[in-house]
């Protein structure tokens, strides 16, 4: 494609209005069905909250636009993480099918990445699936997959599994005659939860990172409420299973399934982790079936959940194959080299 004439306008991602969201969850929609992938994109409503409230109550640190005249060509949004990991930066973005090769996409990746430099992010990651135009031009601008992660993207048919599968399986990993109960929690978490909910999250730190440079998540009390915070304003319930040992009382293990009401037909599955001192007791497929269960009882308009892995993380794809999911997509991690 030839040159466009366009503008690059940053925008306070506060002022992000509807409509404008709705234009970017379009060209979301067009790049996931260029690049021939069944995976949900984000509708309008969806787009506008992720980009004010993220996962911490706060909105994202840059937001670009690319225009010619009044057409949406293309957005990039920035996000510094300041807990911890603050040497780094996040680009995610998108260019219209029909806007690419015309100097769009490294316009917007320029403006970001010296924002980030501003900001003092020696490293600057982005990412692309496998198949898309993405890969090839994050290459072009200098960015490398070389040493870092590939997240498969796997999902599970709800409405088309056999019936009675989630009990069978939950009875298969030790049900009620287990050495754990399960307790369900909808939504934000219960004040005296809080201290044990951030021992659970932090337990998933020991899954394979994307880069081996990447610290640890920093998990206390204020982030858990923070999280809580933004997934209700983001409209996105949050439905949790955990895990809790019988005769100790102690917290074990954590599942969570995220349901986007303004599109609920896909279900996000979140974390799954287990407390190492706890490991080795099925409690991965335990709380995973379960979760099964109670969401196709209480979400019945549910039709699928889509879980990323790490391709290395080879006891949670065991676990999520066990369930039947099947593997639909590849993310690749890309980190911009000097």
């Amino acid at each position: 494609m030839a040159a466009v004439t366009f503008d690059i306008v940053r925008l306070d991602p506060m002022e992000l209005d509807l409509d404008t969201a709705d234009r970017m969850a379009a060209i979301d929609r067009a790049s996931l069905d260029a690049a021939g992938l069944d995976l949900p994109a984000p509708v309008g409503p969806t787009k506008l909250t992720s980009l004010q409230l993220g996962s911490d109550s706060r909105p994202v640190d840059g937001l670009w636009l690319a225009r010619e005249g009044d057409l949406l060509l293309g957005h990039l949004a920035v996000e510094l993480p300041w807990r911890d990991n603050t040497d780094t930066a996040h680009l995610r973005g998108t260019v219209d099918p029909s806007a690419r090769r015309g100097g769009v996409g490294s316009a917007l990746v320029a403006r970001a990445v010296a924002m980030a430099r501003e900001s003092g992010r020696s490293k600057i990651y982005a990412g692309a699936f496998e198949g898309s135009d993405g890969v090839p031009a994050l290459r072009a601008l200098g960015f490398s997959s070389e040493g870092l992660g590939v997240n498969a993207v796997r999902r599970l048919d709800l409405h088309a599994a056999p019936d009675g599968i989630w009990d069978r399986l939950y009875d298969e990993a030790g049900g009620p005659a287990g050495g754990y109960e399960l307790v369900h929690v909808v939504g934000p978490t219960p004040e005296d939860l809080l201290d044990d909910m951030v021992t659970l999250h932090a337990a998933i730190n020991d899954a394979p990172l994307d880069d081996p440079e990447q610290e640890e998540d920093v998990w206390d009390t204020d982030r858990v409420r923070d999280y809580d915070r933004a997934m209700a304003g983001r409209r996105q319930t949050v439905y949790r299973v955990l895990a809790r040992q019988r005769d100790t009382g102690d917290w074990a293990g954590i599942s969570m399934l995220c349901v986007d009401e303004f599109a609920p037909a896909v279900a996000f599955q979140e974390d799954t982790s287990v407390v190492r001192a706890h490991r080795g007791h099925r409690l991965g497929l335990l709380m995973k079936a379960d979760m099964l269960r109670w969401i196709s009882h209480e979400r019945p308009e549910v039709s699928a959940t889509d879980t990323w892995n790490a391709t290395t993380n080879h006891h949670m794809i065991a676990v999520n194959e066990r369930l039947g999911a099947t593997v639909i997509a590849r993310h690749v991690s890309f980190r911009l080299r000097d």
